[in-house]
């Protein structure tokens, strides 16, 4: 019993480090990334034939919808509490 009560402690701790980096400030990280995306949307606008700023949005595009996601996820699973 005591091997296992110090296993489940060494867990908590992981899955407490895995929550703040992954859930933990989400509503900051989406406003940064949404900031980020449009600034790369005004340059893209400005410059329409560079490749390096397009496939730039593309890749922050995908991680403010990853964040939305992660949002969405955590407020459906907050609900049920």
């Amino acid at each position: 019993m005591y091997v296992l009560c110090k296993k489940l402690k060494i867990v908590k701790g992981v899955l407490k480090e895995f929550n703040l980096k992954y859930f933990g400030k989400i509503l900051e990280r989406m406003l940064e990334a949404k900031q980020k995306m449009y600034e790369a949307q005004c340059r893209m606008q400005t410059h329409p034939s560079d490749l390096d700023i397009h496939k730039t949005e593309s890749i922050l595009a995908k991680e403010y919808v990853r964040l939305i996601e992660v949002e969405e996820s955590f407020l459906r699973q907050k609900s049920r509490l």
